[in-house]
């Protein structure tokens, strides 16, 4: 854990990668089994207002939107012997790991306390899970700052992830109504408290980062003005856009439209994942041979078109196949936006001398939480109009078709958007390379870095 003089990623033993990596597991675990049955859980199972729930969900997205901007400014200007970022890990990943727990061990209260209860620890799980991640995230770049080495440990960290995925996404639900809501927490928070810990291992922070630090205002200007950090940031919110609110709606997808058991749910969003291990490693690779971008364009192409069969899906065979052609193109998104942010924060570094890896993780999850307050006001807007009754075992044809929109039809407008966005960043990543081609032929009269500045 401590700072190292390491100049070299490959000197970093595979040992202490796989350690690094293995915070994603925990992380995700957590992170996707919230975002796939909390809600669930308290509108279905608690019987809690569904468009209550909904619009408090808008309100808790935009409040801890600008904790991460904070929480990321906050890890840039710390300075301890431990480092910047892993005394808040050290911090977090207990009460990360508790929230979660108490979040599906509710108090017999009536309704109305539920719905407080819920918002609370809401947020206090997800202010810890801001901490947790973003420093463990923001370790990354730092340790990890050569082309190859990078692809490979964002390909090992993703497979870490993917585990988290497939047991937060694909087994919580039909874990929790076979086993029990609070064991399965109880079980979970376990996994992601050994996982977390143990990252720390391979963690450290390279020595000589001590460059003073932008205050807030300057920071968040700073940021603002990469324009390649504009264009990666508006593509990564409308891909996570729609890969969350994939994930929202499922549990109701295969409870309403196309009925499925525990287990071909599980089938269905564990295929996702399963499909997604084994690619993580061929997605690293491309990134490197065709550049990160164009990578990730070409998962878009995949996602829009795997996406649109859930519209006109009704067989449960059928579904469970469009789910694993869909853990293709998520297998690189996961992969593929790790490594493009990391390219982000290199250029910053170029541009003003100080490595911020804290702001960028923070202001990326500034925007991802913005997304999540759209997925729920979608949801919002969706549970208002499309007479959905939790009540009701089996929803009018309406509701059936808004759940079907929802999960593959919206998501294909999005990433539309994001394929034009993805085409600008490579565009501005040509610019500079022939930029950097050009100025080591010149005899050094030129400054690159305003050149650079200008992309």
């Amino acid at each position: 854990m401590a700072n190292a003089n390491l100049t070299h990623s490959h000197q970093i033993p595979l040992g202490k990668q796989v350690a690094y990596s293995s915070y994603q597991l925990g992380i995700n675990m957590l992170w996707y089994a919230f975002s796939t049955i909390a809600v669930f859980f308290y509108v279905t199972v608690l019987k809690v207002s569904a468009t209550e729930i909904s619009y408090g969900m808008i309100v808790y997205g935009i409040l801890n939107a600008f904790m991460n901007v904070l929480a990321g400014h906050w890890s840039d200007r710390t300075h301890t012997r431990l480092g910047r970022r892993i005394p808040y890990i050290l911090a977090s990943g207990l009460p990360f790991c508790l929230t979660f727990y108490f979040l599906f061990s509710p108090p017999a209260v009536s309704n109305d306390g539920l719905l407080l209860y819920f918002f609370l620890l809401t947020f206090l799980f997800d202010f810890c899970f801001t901490l947790a991640a973003l420093n463990a995230g923001s370790l990354f770049p730092e340790m990890y700052q050569e082309e190859k080495s990078r692809a490979f440990v964002s390909a090992l960290q993703q497979v870490f992830a993917i585990v988290g995925l497939i047991l937060g996404v694909a087994l919580s639900k039909s874990l929790g109504e076979s086993l029990g809501w609070s064991k399965v927490a109880a079980l979970f928070a376990g996994i992601a408290f050994v996982s977390i810990y143990v990252s720390l291992y391979g963690s450290f922070e390279r020595s000589g980062q001590t460059e003073s630090a932008f205050h807030l205002k300057e920071a968040v200007a700073s940021t603002f003005r990469n324009r390649r950090f504009l264009f990666f940031v508006s593509a990564s919110f409308l891909i996570q856009f729609s890969t969350t609110l994939c994930t929202s709606v499922s549990s109701f997808y295969t409870k309403y439209v196309v009925s499925m058991t525990g287990l071909q749910s599980s089938l269905f969003l564990g295929g996702i994942f399963i499909v997604a291990i084994p690619l993580s490693f061929l997605w690293a690779r491309l990134a490197v041979k065709m550049t990160t971008a164009k990578a990730a364009f070409l998962a878009c192409i995949l996602y829009i078109f795997t996406s649109m069969a859930l519209v006109f899906d009704h067989a449960v065979w059928s579904v469970i196949l469009t789910g694993f052609m869909m853990g293709i193109p998520v297998s690189g998104f996961l992969v593929l936006l790790n490594i493009l942010l990391a390219e982000v924060i290199d250029h910053d570094a170029k541009l003003t001398g100080r490595r911020r890896e804290g702001m960028y993780l923070g202001m990326n999850g500034f925007l991802v939480r913005l997304g999540l307050s759209l997925q729920y006001a979608v949801m919002a807007i969706f549970f208002s109009i499309s007479g959905y009754n939790a009540h009701l075992s089996v929803q009018s044809v309406r509701t059936i078709w808004g759940f079907r929109l929802l999960i593959g039809g919206l998501p294909v407008v999005a990433l539309l958007v994001s394929l034009i966005l993805l085409l600008a960043y490579q565009r501005l990543h040509n610019l500079a390379k022939l930029s950097d081609e050009a100025t080591t032929l010149q005899s050094g009269h030129s400054n690159p870095l305003f050149y650079l500045h200008k992309q």
